[in-house]
């Protein structure tokens, strides 16, 4: 799974990342995980939702994800880092699901994203699950510095929104 290709993972990672030693001597730090779509959000994290990176390059999270139910999910997206755009555009979440392989569809899961849609109205739990994400820890230095994530999803149903910033530095 190409990281610059899925915006969803990148959103989904950045909204849900505490202060933590991360694998490699990286750590990440969230300024700042808003939903933007209010209160009718179609997608939305407990208050206590969070995923710490384990010095094991373990992605370990807590809390629920709340989905409302969706057929369809298309974010319109930009990812920037240090203020430079990096990537932008449209994004069908529900056909993308179905082209990533089996370990990533559990991770996306976890997070409460669509491993296939229609999407049923859902609450996912973390359960102290693990998802390794170790052969990807020399990726680590590309993503140094000041990431922001915008992604504003239109569902059939409604809408769901982030803003996420974040710093990755390595002690």
């Amino acid at each position: 799974m190409a990281v610059a290709k899925c915006p969803l993972f990148l959103t989904i990672l950045a909204v849900a990342m505490e202060i933590s030693l991360a694998c490699n001597g990286y750590k990440a730090r969230m300024i700042k995980a808003e939903n933007c779509a209010g209160a009718d959000a179609i997608i939305t994290l407990d208050d206590d939702f969070s995923v710490k990176l384990n010095k094991k390059c373990e992605i370990v999270p807590s809390g629920c994800v709340m989905n409302k139910a969706f057929n369809t999910a298309v974010s319109q997206f930009k990812l920037q880092k240090d203020g430079i755009v990096l990537k932008e555009g449209k994004f069908d979440l529900c056909a993308a699901a179905e082209h990533v392989p089996n370990e990533a569809k559990d991770m996306l899961k976890l997070f409460g994203a669509p491993a296939s849609c229609p999407v049923p109205e859902e609450k996912i739990c973390a359960n102290d699950h693990r998802v390794d994400l170790s052969k990807y820890k020399a990726m680590l230095g590309m993503a140094k510095g000041n990431l922001i994530m915008d992604s504003e999803i239109t569902h059939d149903t409604g809408k769901s929104c982030f803003h996420i910033e974040m710093e990755i530095t390595k002690s």
